[in-house]
């Protein structure tokens, strides 16, 4: 009985989202993002989802700084841009590419890119964190011709989760799928060109590396700065803010280059840190553009192993 339930819920997931979609698809951008700050507002100041939890990480970060109306409306652009950001996704995937970069501002950095592309001919990783609409910096790069591919973790709901794959694609991004064979697929790739696109700011369930992080210390995955290394390819740290709401300001930072003469374990930490603490400055500048609202919390203790007493 359980089954059939999970089954059928999977499948109103999948037509809710299929009509959102199409929605989305069909409206002016204007009014598909009035209906997503709609939505976001409902989210918000009805429902309060993980609103608390939001302002307690904030509070948590900022200590002092931020009065508490501040604090409120960091997480409401927060969750508004997130809403936003996934209006951007189903939009993004249904026009031209030139369209989509047309909507970013961007630095001359996307040149560094190319040229290490033309000049080496490897790949390269761009490291991009939870602010504004970060699928669109994406977006921007693969506009640009950059080849991008990403990783991403199957989800439950088969369904929705080959349906969200389909648009990205569509939008000329690769999707590899994290499984015991992924690490050998995102080497190939990267060794033949192509441009690994990754999130690290999410907390790591494993022990990985320790970060020092807006103050604090987080536990981040070590697998950006290992590949990095073993590739012999840079790391360029990418960052997307929000412009009111239809306008992007994309920025790519300095490569961080692997180095040859620290030890693998070192040169990952190294690398790691120095792209955080990228996302460090920016965050700190415009807090309401990163995601506060993420279960995977970069702070929350390591989880237990299972079979521990």
């Amino acid at each position: 009985m359980k089954k059939e339930l999970k089954a059928l819920k999977h499948l109103a997931e999948y037509a809710c989202l299929r009509l959102l979609v199409f929605m989305v698809r069909v409206l002016p951008l204007g009014v598909a993002l009035a209906m997503g700050w709609g939505l976001a507002w409902i989210g918000f100041h009805v429902a309060g989802f993980r609103v608390r939890t939001a302002k307690t990480r904030i509070r948590e970060v900022f200590g002092a700084v931020f009065t508490p109306g501040e604090i409120r409306r960091i997480a409401w652009i927060s969750w508004r841009n997130f809403i936003f950001g996934m209006i951007d996704l189903v939009k993004a995937s249904a026009i031209r590419p030139e369209q989509t970069w047309a909507a970013i501002e961007t630095n001359d950095s996307v040149q560094k890119i190319l040229v290490h592309l033309r000049e080496t001919g490897l790949g390269a990783i761009i490291a991009i964190p939870h602010m504004g609409a970060w699928e669109m910096s994406a977006f921007a790069a693969a506009a640009h011709g950059i080849p991008l591919f990403t990783i991403a973790a199957r989800q439950k709901n088969r369904r929705a989760d080959e349906f969200m794959n389909r648009m990205r694609q569509t939008t000329g991004i690769e999707t590899v799928l994290r499984d015991s064979s992924a690490l050998r697929g995102i080497i190939r790739r990267i060794r033949d060109g192509k441009v690994l696109a990754i999130l690290p700011d999410l907390r790591s369930p494993q022990s990985g590396l320790n970060i020092r992080f807006l103050g604090k210390t987080a536990n981040i995955a070590g697998g950006m700065g290992f590949i990095a290394r073993q590739t012999g390819v840079p790391v360029f740290p990418v960052v997307i803010t929000r412009s009111g709401w239809k306008r992007h300001v994309c920025r790519i930072y300095d490569p961080i280059k692997p180095d040859p003469g620290l030890d693998k374990q070192a040169d990952a930490l190294r690398i790691t840190q120095a792209v955080f603490d990228v996302f460090n400055e920016c965050i700190r500048a415009e807090p309401e553009q990163w995601f506060w609202f993420n279960k995977r919390w970069l702070f929350d203790p390591l989880d237990p192993p299972s079979n521990a007493d």
